[in-house]
């Protein structure tokens, strides 16, 4: 019943999330999907659960998770390309797959874990598809497989499933569950099948900016949670979160960044 009711919470906030997502374009539904809605709730329930230091664990578990979504978000975006949706997707799992190794041995110490967060997120930032001007600007008509209460019920059984058995397997499985995209996949999945590869990319290359808020969200409340508690620390981990994705958002898009603009595929646009 207590893991009923952690889902239930997580599901409303998510929910919640979402709603202010689909008015805004995909450049601010990638940021919105990058931030903590999941891990947060998590990480407060293992603090009162399993106790801090184990949350603090979590914590730096899914800062060092970071460079694993921000490959998954690079394989999906060059895959869309040439596949459709179900191809991209398994794409993207595989590149996370291949930085699970190193993003464990990371998960030891915060500096690890955030320096390989921070490079990894830059690399990908720079690789992913160099676009032009979004085609529309609101995300609209959601395919009934990625409605946003089956993306709410979605996470917050993740959540229960994650503080349930997270205990058992540790801190970095724990911060892992957390912070998997269980979000970004059905809605890049939704915009590819919708706009086309152009549409995921955009998306894609907005949530991969907002991991750097992500990653500052674990390494602030693993500094300051010995000190504050769990709650403020929190508190003060996600206002960062925030900030950076809204100065992010405020930020034009870098000039000559990103790799050769992408052109039309014949069947996917």
């Amino acid at each position: 019943m207590d893991e009923l009711f952690k889902g239930l919470l997580t599901a409303g906030t998510v929910l919640l999330v979402m709603t202010a997502a689909r008015h805004g374009g995909r450049r601010v539904a990638g940021l919105v999907a990058a931030l903590p809605t999941i891990t947060a709730p998590t990480l407060a329930w293992l603090a009162h659960d399993e106790g801090m230091p184990f949350a603090i664990s979590a914590a730096i578990g899914s800062v060092a998770a970071c460079a694993m979504l921000a490959v998954f978000a690079l394989g999906y975006a060059r895959a869309a390309r040439y596949g459709g949706a179900a191809v991209a997707l398994l794409c993207g799992l595989g590149g996370a797959l291949v930085m699970a190794v190193p993003a464990k041995a990371a998960s030891s110490h915060l500096p690890g874990a955030l320096v390989l967060a921070l490079v990894s997120c830059a690399l990908t930032f720079v690789a992913m598809p160099r676009l032009g001007a979004e085609g529309s600007g609101r995300i609209r008509h959601r395919p009934v497989f990625c409605s946003m209460w089956l993306i709410a019920a979605m996470a917050g059984l993740l959540t229960a499933v994650a503080t349930l058995i997270g205990p058992t397997l540790g801190g970095f499985a724990a911060g892992l569950l957390s912070s998997l995209p269980l979000i970004t996949g059905p809605v890049a999945m939704a915009e590819h099948a919708q706009g086309g590869h152009r549409a995921a990319a955009h998306f894609l290359r907005g949530y991969v900016g907002g991991l750097f808020g992500k990653a500052a969200f674990g390494t602030v409340f693993v500094l300051l949670a010995p000190r504050t508690g769990a709650m403020a620390a929190l508190s003060l981990a996600c206002a960062c979160a925030c900030l950076l994705s809204t100065v992010r958002l405020r930020l034009p898009p870098l000039p000559g960044v990103g790799l050769p603009p992408l052109r039309a595929s014949r069947g996917t646009e």
